[in-house]
């Protein structure tokens, strides 16, 4: 300690002057490094983090616009999907059954109907009934009608109508209806194909 007051003693007022700069300098850049630059890269490390975060909400926030949206579409296809895959005859008896209930809501009088066997598509099954029926011409049209905006799928497929009397609006009219059953659980395998994976191997 002696050693360095006599160094400084023995020193001029330019030389003292030089070496209080110095010691501000040196303490200056030990200030820079043992605390403002940690700290300054700390900072640029948490914007750094807060950048990504705002971009992770941005697109969490996106993903939840997508959610509601495909929540609202799953709301407005519920009704039109079936619950319950019943049997081949009991599909087929309920599509008949609803025909015949949409006829008698028109007032229209079913004169025949014969289904025909179901089809199994990759994503649906497919129905089909040929009917013959008769009536005012307003109230076959309203049958059509009420047909193609069930919410159990079903569209005339085609349609030939013809005259009975030509003094009545009242006609005589075929039809072919068809219906598509979609279900909200997966698709079996085909029915052939079921039976192809089941067949035993050939030796």
């Amino acid at each position: 300690m002696n050693e360095i007051n006599k160094f400084i003693a023995g020193l001029n007022d330019n030389q003292k002057k030089l070496l209080v700069i110095a010691v501000v300098i040196v303490i200056a850049a030990l200030f820079d490094r043992l605390l403002i630059g940690p700290t300054m890269s700390r900072l640029s490390s948490i914007e750094e983090d807060i950048t990504k975060e705002e971009v992770t909400i941005k697109q969490d926030l996106r993903f939840l616009g997508y959610k509601d949206r495909i929540l609202q579409e799953s709301e407005e296809i519920d009704p039109y999907l079936t619950k319950n895959k019943l049997s081949d005859n009991e599909m087929i008896a309920a599509f008949l059954n609803k025909i015949q209930n949409l006829a008698s809501e028109s007032k229209v009088n079913l004169i025949k109907i014969n289904p025909n066997p179901g089809e199994q598509d990759d994503d649906y099954w497919k129905y089909q009934a040929d009917l013959e029926c008769s009536g005012q011409l307003a109230d076959v049209i309203t049958f059509m009608h009420l047909i193609n905006s069930d919410t159990a799928l079903m569209k005339v497929d085609k349609f030939n109508f013809s005259g009975k009397k030509s003094d009545t609006d009242e006609i005589k009219a075929t039809m072919t209806v068809e219906k598509i059953v979609i279900t909200d659980k997966p698709m079996p395998p085909k029915a052939q194909d079921a039976n192809a994976s089941s067949a035993p191997a050939a030796s």
